[in-house]
């Protein structure tokens, strides 16, 4: 696919040479064009014999009939199980691909058919099987997600034994804009990478993003598995700023934290690494110096995303 039209073409005559299709993608590079393939899902994604510690992560979407955790439905779910080396993120075999719609009992509304392509018709009758998903995912290590804290909390309500799965997410997660991303959907990273595929249907959705995942980040070179996996099995700390005086909310705001109106308090999910540096900065700039009572809640890959609140802890400082 080409991100505009060229007005050159290309054309081989009955009695010409062939053409040097090096010579045209240079060219076509020479115009400042970007070309994409079109995808087609792989089963392997190494011909090298693999280690001997292989794990397995599913990488899953969803499709619903609307954005609301309390009032809408799944009604497509999309897993891939993939084996994987957890020292360097390569990915080796794809185990299965697994791929069901579920009549969700209500009406999809038109808005949401006109995102996915799922219709009244297409669910009627469909069911995902528990049993089925269940023994699919029983022995997977990760599951994946491009914006878990949408599908984690669908996922969980409808099928409850994946809140004993760890989670981590390909979009919050990965240092998209530091490596040069304006954007990070799942379509946007695609073109970025070279490939362009028909979006918004569940399983097409995971393989691409494995496709994704085994691609090089461009300013670190790292993997993106691997600077996802690094990511997803830290702890972090969610910091509730206990009693913060009023008047210093805009500074709070200004610092990435967020109010939560149920329990009328800032909070913000900081590094271990930058727990010091944080407090300090709360210590000077929202407490005045004065003693403060922070709360530490420990958010890692079983909590993070979920509704489930982590270990938490009061510190006086």
């Amino acid at each position: 696919m080409l991100n505009s039209k060229p007005s050159h073409s290309f054309t081989a005559q009955p009695d010409s040479e062939p053409l040097d299709l090096d010579f045209v993608v240079d060219w076509v590079k020479s115009q400042n064009y970007r070309i994409t393939r079109p995808f087609t899902p792989r089963t392997f994604y190494s011909e090298a014999n693999p280690p001997a510690k292989l794990l397995k992560a599913a990488i899953i979407d969803t499709e619903t009939t609307g954005i609301s955790h309390d009032h809408d439905r799944i009604i497509e779910l999309g897993i891939v199980v993939v084996e994987y080396c957890p020292e360097t993120g390569q990915a080796y075999r794809v185990i299965e691909t697994y791929n069901e719609l579920e009549d969700p009992g209500m009406p999809i509304p038109l808005e949401s058919t006109n995102i996915h392509g799922i219709t009244d018709d297409m669910v009627m009758g469909k069911k995902i099987f528990d049993s089925m998903v269940e023994k699919l995912v029983e022995d997977v290590d990760l599951v994946i997600a491009h914006n878990a804290a949408f599908d984690r909390r669908f996922i969980e309500a409808r099928l409850p034994f994946f809140k004993k799965k760890a989670w981590g997410c390909s979009y919050a997660q990965m240092p998209w804009k530091g490596e040069g991303f304006g954007a990070a959907s799942l379509e946007f990273l695609a073109y970025k990478f070279g490939f362009h595929f028909s979006g918004h249907r569940a399983s097409m959705d995971c393989h691409a993003l494995l496709e994704i995942l085994q691609s090089e980040l461009p300013s670190s070179g790292a993997k993106v598995f691997k600077t996802l996996l690094d990511k997803a099995s830290a702890t972090d700390v969610k910091l509730w700023a206990l009693s913060a005086p009023f008047e210093n909310k805009d500074k709070l705001k200004n610092r990435g934290y967020r109010w939560d109106a149920e329990r009328k308090t800032w909070h913000k999910i900081i590094s271990n690494d930058d727990l010091e540096k944080e407090t300090d900065w709360l210590r000077i700039e929202v407490y005045e110096n004065r003693p403060f009572k922070l709360e530490h809640e420990v958010m890692d890959a079983y909590n993070r995303f979920s509704t489930r609140r982590g270990v938490s802890e009061i510190v006086r400082y």
